[in-house]
């Protein structure tokens, strides 16, 4: 167990090591965080360091892909519910929708407006942090928090 457990901790130290090589932000360091992520939470017993690491690193792959195309998805279902017969019309409706959203963001928590209103108007997520006084790390919890919150109005909004 406790062997299993340096394992982990040698194989969270070393990408924690690789990621401060990386630029923020790439592909890369996007999935060594998610894995670094899956490391510390793993219930593995995997004593060997090489295939901890090269399981965690690929589990974090495909999460990151799975998200992706839900994320995708997400853009269909907006694309879906925003009519596109005239361009008076399709304001109107994501406007209508923007404001739906964001009354529904709102009442989630804190900050989460402001991140709501950064990632509309395209700001990075250095800029969402330092507006919300938090750290990059969180300002993308934060926008990860936002981006459910989005998937699961449209989802209840789509006709059956």
């Amino acid at each position: 167990m406790t062997r299993a457990l340096n394992t982990r901790w040698r194989a969270v130290l070393e990408m924690q090591q690789r990621l401060k090589t990386l630029n923020p932000g790439s592909p890369e360091a996007e999935i060594l965080e998610h894995a670094v992520s899956l490391a510390i939470n793993s219930k593995s017993q995997e004593e060997n360091l090489k295939f901890f690491r090269y399981d965690i690193i690929r589990n974090a792959k495909f999460s990151i892909q799975r998200t992706k195309i839900r994320q995708r998805r997400l853009c269909r279902k907006v694309a879906l519910l925003t009519p596109t017969w005239n361009e008076e019309v399709k304001l109107y409706a994501s406007s209508d929708l923007e404001a739906q959203l964001s009354m529904v963001i709102a009442a989630s928590g804190k900050n989460m407006s402001k991140c709501f209103e950064d990632m509309i108007n395209g700001k990075s997520v250095a800029a969402t942090a330092l507006a919300c006084g938090v750290s990059q790390r969180t300002a993308n919890r934060l926008r990860q928090k936002v981006r459910q919150i989005v998937q699961i109005y449209l989802d209840s909004q789509e006709p059956a």
